[in-house]
């Protein structure tokens, strides 16, 4: 198919999103859409190519098309990976745990699955994978593979139906794509709308193949209704310049509405939204159709010797370059770059930067149309970027067999388990010690109120067995009488308890904080993570946390713990780095849940990425300061303010501790609170 003027602005329009959503989320937490462009236009495109093939070459070459398609994707993903892979040696070693399997995920195409079943994604992960943006393309390989097929299956059957009626077979080879495609579509589409209302997932749905297929069947649906309606002549009244404006207008107002539409979507709707699954996804790849349509038009309006402006047509050449190579880069620049514009930036210039150099050069090593004419020159080219590849090849070979079996933060989250057992059983032996010092007496039964109709044994003679002897005798040699505690006495008046107070400064800066009452905190990783500091730091401070844990789990372990008696006088909730836009519900039953006698204090959560997540985090931190003038008995723990001013402190993520400095912040902080609740009346 020859070139279309303008279709580079949807390519570009797409791209644009994309970086958008990854770079700029607060701008743009729908740009994720941009991916539905690529898939509809791709749909198109390759079903648009096959029909000029039945019309020009009365056939469809199917080993031909996948070599095409392997070489457009496979080339330039190949040297995404090989260039960016050494870059990861400037950041920490944690983010290549697992790097070997996310290569060959990407290079196998199955990148998709492969993060279905590792529970990955952008918005929440213990820290980003490299290369988890390559799912799409293993989406869009997996449907070239599938449709490359049906295509070449129909062309025969349009052959076998209609042998040399050129004419006629065109027209049952665009009929059959026209209903295979209709239908594919609509069963993709009403398949994800299924699992989400089976409640699946969200990444299980948004990286599904069969649920992410009908944009690109879509597009593969306007290619045939384009066929049936296209004329390969400009009709004659667009010679007259007053028409041609007036049809350009038009086509240009067209084009722009649409346009503006998906970019209200990017702007307004974020990943998590009802709206996006139920009619999001179908709307975006309606529009593109519709940009599809207006920019062919405009292409069809515009004089022959007008081109486009060279900008827009590079940065669409590069569109899938600049795709492979952003987020690798914005990964080490924002672990490297703790201000997100500046990374953000920083990931725009290299992307570019290296996009240009693989499009323009290393790629046409491998493309006789594309290679340089004059011979030494390319010689010399070649060679230096053979050169930099075996070199980039070495680098990245080292960053994968060094590559750690786990993170640190998970090695963190290991040992804070183990000190979490020991606790546990440090309480249990503190309660079994307990129960074998209680004094204990023996309390007899008498027979008769097992049996009241059984006669009283005779003086002098042993008990029958089983029963324990009659009071004030001792127990017969030998057995082994039931003993039973001691009722219990009055429960005394309590005495008032010393309050917490902070060591000296300089004076015995090791001794931990004194807190009558005792500690419970209930949290999640992150006072996992510094669960060492705050024991080492607070005395009697039973720290309760656990990987991944929600915020809708805290009511029933606070109310487990209360029956049980072991919720301590002070109880620190620091629970939300999972955010959830249910916060305040939640928060609040627990805060009812809480019994009278305690003093509570939460701690705000904190997540430094730029996305959904940290939104979340941010509005439950503003909402959870506004408590203490409602509860005199709450006390708030900023970590989300304390934190904000030194990311650095944190791990890779810019969630998790980061070592021993952000340990030790983090329970200075909850001690500083305690100290601030002990002035507080309990509930």
């Amino acid at each position: 198919m020859s070139r279309i003027k303008w279709f580079n602005a949807v390519r570009a329009y797409g791209l644009f999103l994309v970086l958008g959503y990854h770079l700029f989320y607060d701008t743009f937490p729908g740009g994720f859409l941009g991916v539905d462009i690529f898939f509809t236009f791709s749909g198109f495109l390759v079903t648009a190519i096959a029909i000029e093939e039945i019309r020009n070459k009365d056939g469809f070459a199917l080993f031909k098309f996948y070599a095409r398609r392997a070489k457009r994707i496979v080339i330039p993903l190949f040297f995404s990976i090989v260039f960016t892979l050494p870059f990861m040696l400037l950041i920490s070693p944690d983010f290549a745990v697992g790097i070997a399997k996310q290569v060959a995920a990407a290079l196998g195409f199955i990148t998709n699955w492969f993060q279905i079943l590792a529970g990955g994604s952008y918005e929440a992960q213990l820290l980003p994978s490299m290369y988890i943006h390559t799912w799409s393309l293993a989406i869009e390989m997996q449907f070239y593979l599938t449709w490359g097929i049906v295509c070449a299956l129909l062309a025969a059957l349009s052959k076998r139906f209609f042998g040399e009626d050129a004419k006629k077979r065109l027209i049952c080879f665009k009929a059959l794509i026209f209903v295979i495609s209709g239908a594919l579509a609509t069963g993709s589409y009403l398949y994800m709308d299924r699992l989400f209302h089976e409640g699946s997932s969200l990444d299980f749905i948004y990286f599904n193949t069969f649920s992410r297929f009908f944009p690109f069947f879509i597009g593969a649906f306007a290619a045939s209704v384009w066929g049936i309606y296209e004329n390969q002549h400009k009709p004659t009244h667009l010679t007259v310049p007053k028409f041609r404006k007036l049809k350009a207008t038009a086509l240009i107002l067209f084009t722009a509405v649409a346009a503006a539409l998906i970019l209200y979507e990017a702007t307004q709707y974020k990943f998590t939204d009802e709206f996006i699954f139920h009619y999001g996804f179908l709307l975006t790849s309606l529009l593109t159709v519709a940009l599809i349509f207006g920019t062919h038009g405009l292409h069809r309006v515009t004089p022959e010797e007008r081109e486009e402006p060279r900008p827009l047509t590079a940065i669409a050449d590069m569109s899938y370059n600049a795709y492979l190579f952003h987020w690798p880069f914005y990964v080490v620049f924002s672990a490297l770059i703790f201000n997100h514009l500046g990374a953000s930036l920083v990931t725009l210039v290299f992307t570019f930067a290296f996009s240009a150099l693989v499009f323009y050069k290393a790629e046409r090593i491998f493309s006789p149309k594309g290679r340089m004419k004059e011979k030494v020159h390319r010689r010399i080219v070649a060679s230096l970027i053979c050169v930099a590849t075996a070199v980039a090849v070495v680098a990245g070979g080292r960053v994968i067999m060094s590559a750690p079996a786990i993170t640190g933060i998970e090695a963190d989250f290991a040992l804070n388990h183990v000190i979490s057992d020991a606790q546990e059983i440090m309480s249990l032996e503190r309660r079994v010690s307990a129960i074998n010092e209680a004094p204990l007496t023996y309390v007899p039964l008498n027979p008769n109120t097992l049996d009241p109709g059984a006669p009283e044994p005779p003086p002098g003679t042993d008990p029958p067995p089983g029963t324990d002897p009659p009071p004030g005798t001792d127990p017969p040699p030998g057995t082994d009488p039931r003993p039973t505690p001691t009722p219990a006495s009055p429960t005394p008046t309590p005495t008032p308890r010393p309050e917490p107070t902070p060591a000296p400064p300089g004076e015995n800066d090791n001794r931990p904080l004194e807190v009558s009452g005792g500690v419970t905190v209930i949290g999640d990783s992150v006072p996992l993570g510094a669960q060492a500091a705050m024991i080492r730091l607070i005395s009697d401070c039973h720290v309760d946390a656990e990987v991944a844990r929600p915020v809708s789990r805290g009511r029933g372990i606070l109310t487990s713990m209360q029956d049980r008696g072991e919720l301590r006088e002070y109880v620190v909730i620091a629970l939300g780095t999972n955010g959830t836009n249910n916060y305040a519900k939640l928060f609040t039953e627990m805060i009812d849940a809480l019994e009278p006698g305690h003093r509570l204090i939460l701690v705000t959560p904190f997540d430094g990425r730029s996305n959904e997540n940290s939104r979340i985090l941010n509005n439950t931190a503003q909402w959870m300061r506004e408590l203490p003038e409602t509860y005199n008995f709450i006390t708030i723990a900023d970590w989300n303010s304390l934190i904000s001013s030194q990311v650095e402190l944190l791990a890779g993520d810019k969630v998790h501790m980061g070592g021993k400095t952000s340990m030790n912040l983090y329970a200075e902080m909850v001690a500083d609170a305690l100290t601030r609740a002990s002035q507080k009346p309990a509930k």
